[in-house]
């Protein structure tokens, strides 16, 4: 029992100090890649709807 709770301790300790530090970078990553999944969100709806005009006009004009 001492040595689970010896190594629990060892652990919380070892996660504490060398992951805390990852949180920054994790949270800028994060933004990070938000911003990018938006611009090709954009991009992506924005060829859609060219795509859309496009057949809308050549559907008025095969009328």
């Amino acid at each position: 029992l001492q040595y689970e709770t010896i190594i629990e301790n060892i652990l919380e300790k070892y996660i504490e100090e060398h992951f805390h530090l990852f949180d920054y970078d994790y949270d800028h990553d994060d933004e990070q890649l938000v911003q990018e999944i938006q611009q090709q969100i954009q991009s992506h709806n924005s060829n859609q709807m060219e795509m859309i005009e496009q057949m809308v006009n050549r559907k008025y004009e095969l009328e």
